[in-house]
């Protein structure tokens, strides 16, 4: 794989960029558990709201699944000088850059895992072809990746759908929109679920130095998933939910679960770096842990 010449000192602003990614999406999008009640044929609104959390639990899931691609990319874009190279983690699959001319753009960029997959070093087994399109380097306002599939799994995940990642520009640090169109996720027992996303994140603080620990950003958004029966939940931010680099989850900020006629609430408390958030349907409270 080629090696594009010309990188620029772009370190300050690519830690930034790498950061938000790792997180991206992830803030509305929660793993749940909860109790049952002891019911052998559950009322309509019990059922709906186990929907509602189940929903939002498959959401979680499938979101990841998503920010890992954008991970991907961003460490194909480094490996290959097309932004700042920070670390070199990509340990397997070849990648394609054309053309391969450093000042001609917009390139298009596979990076292709082989029908047999590799094993990253995050200990994902990875199959087919990730396909990506930039049409100017990714730290550049404006800067827009547009991202399809070809056979690709994850674990035995497969993904399709249009994925996009748009820099928004500014000067009070990194504004990104994320977008996942005709989103889809089949699973390894042949279940899957449709799924839209378009989220922003605005810096809100870390611009200033190297380190991204002490980065965080604001997310406002939406996001739906819809299960093979048809069933839809939308997740929306009602107040902007915060993301510190240096805490897991999401440690702040609330979202509106919508699923049919019954409405929802996420909440992910008041600031705290713990797993810890609630659901409130028809006023009953579901502990959540989060990844």
């Amino acid at each position: 794989m080629g090696t594009f010449s010309g990188m620029y000192n772009l370190i300050p602003y690519m830690k930034n960029f790498t950061s938000i990614l790792m997180a991206v999406i992830t803030g509305l999008l929660v793993s749940t558990s909860a109790c049952k009640k002891e019911s052998t044929e559950p009322s309509t609104s019990d059922a709906d709201e186990a929907s509602v959390v189940e929903l939002t639990s498959q959401k979680a899931i499938t979101d990841a699944l998503y920010d890992d691609v954008s991970m991907e990319v961003m460490q194909t874009n480094a490996d290959n000088g097309l932004v700042q190279a920070i670390t070199l983690q990509q340990a397997c699959a070849s990648v394609s850059i054309t053309p391969q001319d450093p000042a001609v753009w917009p390139k298009t960029i596979t990076i292709d895992y082989g029908t047999d997959g590799c094993t990253g070093l995050n200990g994902y087994l990875r199959k087919g072809k990730i396909i990506y399109t930039l049409n100017k380097r990714l730290l550049a306002d404006g800067a827009v990746v547009s991202i399809s599939f070809e056979n690709y799994s994850v674990n035995g995940y497969k993904l399709d759908g249009v994925y996009t990642i748009t820099n928004n520009g500014s000067t009070k640090g990194l504004n990104v929109t994320v977008k996942l169109a005709n989103g889809k996720v089949t699973y390894p027992n042949g279940n899957w679920y449709t799924k839209t996303t378009n989220t922003t994140w605005v810096q809100s603080a870390g611009q200033s130095t190297f380190s991204i620990q002490d980065d965080e950003y604001s997310l406002t958004g939406n996001g739906t998933i819809t299960d093979m029966d048809g069933n839809t939940l939308t997740a929306a931010s009602r107040t902007a939910l915060l993301r510190k680099v240096n805490c897991t989850n999401t440690v702040a900020g609330q979202a509106d679960l919508t699923f049919n006629n019954i409405s929802g609430l996420l909440d992910f408390g008041a600031g705290t770096c713990d797993k810890n958030a609630v659901i409130t349907v028809a006023g009953k409270n579901y502990p959540v842990e989060l990844p």
